[in-house]
């Protein structure tokens, strides 16, 4: 599977699924940010709000998740499952079985968190830039990729 990714214009690369968790009804378009540097994903508290998440009815995370300047509560939504759309149409379902969804913001010095597609998920894929011209394209697969040729 190779699914095309691209930059915004703050140069964050964008993926567009589609998120379903079928316990709440949630069953969404919404793009992630590629975030690297992430250890896990999260669902920002904009969108929890948007999909109407019932908080209360989530276990919370054991300690406060500080993203950029923003800071709050964290909860677990388990059950999930993304579609991921490859260059030629087809769909991909993807297990994701926890994600963590941020609460109200008690500390926020910065501009909202999006939604993160952190190490969680990305461990299982490679991601190539393969050019970086007028907002780049961005493959991201499954796929073996030999990266020994020059």
């Amino acid at each position: 599977m190779r699914v095309i990714c691209k930059r915004d214009r703050f140069r964050y690369i964008r993926l567009s699924v589609r998120f379903i968790n079928e316990k709440f009804g949630i069953n969404h378009n919404t793009n992630f940010c590629v975030d690297t540097g992430a250890p896990y994903s999260l669902i920002s508290y904009i969108q929890a709000i948007e999909w109407k998440i019932p908080f209360n009815q989530l276990k919370s995370t054991p300690s406060p998740h500080r993203v950029g300047g923003t800071e709050s509560q964290g909860f677990f939504l388990d059950n999930n499952k993304i579609l991921l759309r490859d260059f030629t149409g087809k769909l991909y379902p993807i297990e994701v079985p926890r994600i963590v969804v941020l609460g109200p913001p008690f500390k926020e010095k910065a501009l909202p968190v999006p939604a993160l597609l952190g190490d969680d998920i990305l461990q299982n894929f490679t991601l190539i830039v393969k050019r970086d011209l007028h907002g780049g394209e961005i493959i991201l697969t499954d796929e073996m990729v030999d990266i020994s040729s020059p």
